[in-house]
């Protein structure tokens, strides 16, 4: 390997100056805690610098020698690991494909991290936010309303983002007869198309949600691109698993209920200036979703699984974590947020052009087709909140928020 290529993998600073390295798609489970002099020769490994271009950088770096040794030893270890792109990550990435792609199932990737695996735990965990202190109380879906038609709740893990995800679903519960969710998530990878389908249902330990392939498989009929090209994404992204969950808690006993299950993606339209509605591909998903929205009306209702901005250490920005960076940071995100409310696809679109997105904020392209999609007559907002954390001086922020026929 004279030219290394890291595959794309988070770097997140941790404790002591070191770097903590991990698999955002999932092909590797370790996690690799790196000096700085380590992470600054693998900072090079992106398929143009040499092993000797390496070693010259390192030496006007520190002013002392790197053998080339101690460098293919790095990268042997890497590829151990599944980080680099190498034959050896091929195959594994093609047997891991082959497996999800015969699999009708799609299996709970972050029970046990992200919330509870087992079923007893997890609705235990789930009834304990609903019934908090300040909470919005056990959701009663017996007598629910016909008027919710969308929703904007998280996607950050629910550990830490429980309360906006039971603000969110307590008002589902009351205001929603649908029994078709078309759930928008974000692909936290990047993909070559700007939605990705999958038809399969999703496992969850509360049961298994059923996908509604007939939708699916209509909505894709309509479309003059194939969005099941990238469908694998959906293995390990947890932005439509975390809606799923709570779809199958708020509803145990419904045969009926079936999912759609969407990635959304972007691809460079808040540095080119370019607006999604002037996208052919968001042009030709959109319409045809539209279409199928047109024809079932209130037996369906969208759920966008995103998240807001993302600040400080962890995502690049030298940030420290104060309660007055932490009160501007949602000032600027209640100006977002007010677009949002008001049903203004473009005038969000353009605030974040503005911006030229500094806020990291990741839920874009989910909240743009909710926006486009959405026929509805009034918004309101349910909760906002934030999520520290003081090891990486960073904070994730995000909402709920209703849509209303």
């Amino acid at each position: 390997m004279d030219y290394p290529k890291l595959r794309p993998v988070e770097a997140i600073p941790a404790q002591d100056r070191m770097i903590c390295l991990r698999d955002p798609e999932g092909f590797s489970d370790k996690i690799l805690l790196l000096p700085p002099e380590t992470f600054f020769i693998i900072s090079h490994f992106d398929g143009n610098h040499s092993i000797l271009d390496i070693q010259a950088a390192y030496t006007t770096q520190f002013g002392d020698l790197m053998f080339s040794d101690k460098i293919r030893e790095i990268i042997d270890q890497l590829d151990s690991a599944l980080f680099m792109e190498s034959d050896h990550f091929q195959e594994v990435r093609d047997k891991a494909v082959q497996e999800f792609r015969s699999s009708p199932l799609r299996a709970a990737s972050h029970a046990g991290l992200s919330y509870e695996a087992d079923g007893n735990g997890l609705r235990k965990q789930l009834d304990e936010l609903f019934a908090e202190p300040g909470g919005p109380g056990l959701p009663d879906t017996a007598s629910s309303g016909e008027r919710l038609r969308g929703l904007i709740v998280p996607h950050i893990d629910i550990r830490r983002g429980g309360a906006c995800f039971v603000s969110g679903y307590a008002e589902l519960a009351r205001e929603c007869r649908a029994r078709i969710f078309v759930i928008l998530g974000i692909s936290h990878v990047p993909t070559g198309r700007r939605f990705v389908l999958t038809d399969k249902d999703f496992d969850t330990p509360l049961g298994v949600a059923s996908a509604d392939h007939t939708f699916i498989e209509k909505l894709s009929n309509r479309c003059s691109r194939d969005y099941f090209e990238d469908e694998f994404v959906h293995r390990n992204e947890h932005s439509v698993e975390f809606q799923a969950v709570m779809l199958k808690y708020l509803y145990p006993e419904r045969d009926d209920l079936r999912i759609v299950p969407i990635l959304c993606s972007s691809k460079d339209e808040i540095l080119t200036g370019k607006s999604p509605a002037e996208d052919s591909e968001f042009g030709d998903f959109t319409g045809a979703l539209r279409e199928m929205l047109d024809e079932r009306g209130s037996e369906v209702c969208l759920i966008a699984g995103v998240d807001l901005s993302h600040l400080g250490q962890r995502f690049g920005q030298n940030i420290t974590m104060t309660p007055s960076f932490l009160k501007q940071a949602e000032a600027e995100d209640m100006r977002m947020i007010e677009r949002i409310i008001d049903r203004d696809a473009d005038g969000f679109f353009n605030h974040i052009r503005a911006e030229r997105d500094r806020r990291n904020v990741c839920g874009v392209p989910a909240i743009q087709t909710l926006l486009a999609l959405g026929d509805t007559y009034s918004a309101r907002l349910l909760r906002y909140d934030q999520s520290v954390d003081e090891q990486t001086q960073s904070v994730v922020t995000f909402m709920a928020a209703a849509f209303y026929a």
